[in-house]
């Protein structure tokens, strides 16, 4: 079930990134965005990416579900991707950003994916605390880069 979820979601990341609106918009623009670090959008010449209130609302969720995570065990951490997986599965469906924006939101998204993968196939507690400070830094550092 967990396999056919992440299939899932990457799937949908792929199709809305593709879409032909959004390939044109990205194709005529590119050349401007000026990327510091794979994990982080950049800025859009200097000034913050503009997020749309569903994605604002999405992200606050997120952020809920980090800050109020347990932290003890191993399940503890599971559960946690889980919770996060659900959010961004919640956000990539509720999406209607497009153009540069949306493409910078994809890039701020994609570590978070990728580490919830890793969160959730934790076996200790030391490796699923440092991947979830992973997770908790890029998702907090979203109004970094986005408002």
């Amino acid at each position: 079930m967990k396999v056919i979820l992440v299939i899932w979601l990457a799937t949908n990341l792929l199709l809305a990134c593709n879409s032909p609106n959004n390939k044109e918009n990205r194709e005529a623009s590119d050349t401007s965005i000026v990327i510091q670090k794979p994990s982080e959008p950049g800025l859009n010449n200097g000034a913050k990416w503009k997020a749309d209130s569903t994605t604002l609302s999405n992200v606050a969720l997120l952020q809920g579900i980090v800050s109020n995570a347990r932290k003890e065990t191993p399940g503890d951490y599971n559960q946690t991707a889980t919770q996060v997986e659900a959010g961004l599965n919640k956000m990539i469906i509720e999406c209607k950003m497009t153009g540069r924006d949306h493409d910078a939101l994809h890039r701020w998204l994609e570590p978070i994916i990728e580490k919830t993968k890793e969160l959730k196939a934790a076996t200790t507690t030391e490796k699923a605390a440092a991947t979830f400070n992973e997770i908790e830094k890029q998702i907090n550092g979203f109004t970094q880069y986005f408002e």
